[in-house]
């Protein structure tokens, strides 16, 4: 959730950025959007080392030694934890899609990941009607995924302050294709196989077909997530963070 949240919020400096800069050129002929797309193609260089002196850490990858989980669907449990878990090519996106309106202070965007990925060794304690015990590596991937959107901003030029504050964010999700490879989900290979192939559809159709529900739930949930993260700062303040000034 927080690497979303931080996604939302470079965006959206992008964009403030983009618009402080195209004043200060005037004249010149790059547009806005073009402004944004190089201070994107220089956070996406920035991701490798992340930004320390702000407690965010390296993106690319995102690693994480130790993460616990309790998940609870109905007659299914599963509790257990995740070690050595590396999210691979939250920085390998091309930036299909730019598309600044100063008027309505409301970027649109699209960007494509050939493929992101995640990889961990897991164990779990699973109950249904019965109880397993299960553990191993796993390896799962979304590939050709979309994300397209918009995020509504306001800079606080105009009002009692001027802190920077998201208003709204739409994302649209499209995954072409889905990959599971979890080991020892069965002691039957055949059946491992076959259980996978059903996590891939089920992920799938998940994504694709719950894109206004995940939208909304995107908006309502990271929205306010973001502007709790930016706090009282300014537009320059923030540009200070992501530029590293």
């Amino acid at each position: 959730m927080k690497s979303l949240s931080l996604v939302a919020i470079i965006l959206a400096l992008a964009a403030c950025q983009g618009a402080e800069v195209a004043e200060k050129l005037g004249a010149q002929s790059r547009s806005i959007a073009s402004i944004i797309v190089d201070t994107l193609e220089l956070v996406k260089v920035q991701m490798v080392q992340g930004w320390p002196q702000y407690g965010i850490p390296p993106l690319a990858p995102l690693q994480l030694k130790h993460k616990e989980f309790d998940l609870n669907a109905g007659e299914l449990h599963a509790k257990g934890a995740f070690d050595d878990l590396t999210v691979h090519g939250l920085n390998e996106f091309e930036i299909k899609i730019i598309d600044l309106n100063l008027l309505l202070s409301r970027l649109k965007f699209e960007f494509h990941f050939a493929s992101l990925n995640v990889s961990t060794q897991y164990q779990a304690d699973v109950g249904a009607n019965y109880r397993m015990t299960r553990n191993g590596g796993a390896f799962m991937a979304l590939e050709d995924l979309n994300i397209s959107g918009h995020i509504k901003y306001s800079t606080g030029i105009v009002g009692s302050n001027n802190y920077l504050r998201i208003k709204e964010i739409i994302v649209n999700v499209v995954t072409g294709n889905v990959v599971s490879n979890i080991e020892n989900l069965s002691k039957y290979r055949i059946l491992n196989q076959k259980i996978n192939e059903i996590i891939e559809e089920f992920i799938s159709l998940t994504v694709n077909d719950n894109t206004e529900f995940f939208a909304d739930w995107l908006d309502s949930t990271v929205t306010p997530i973001c502007n709790d993260m930016i706090g009282d700062r300014t537009i320059k303040d923030i540009i200070g963070i992501i530029t590293g000034s």
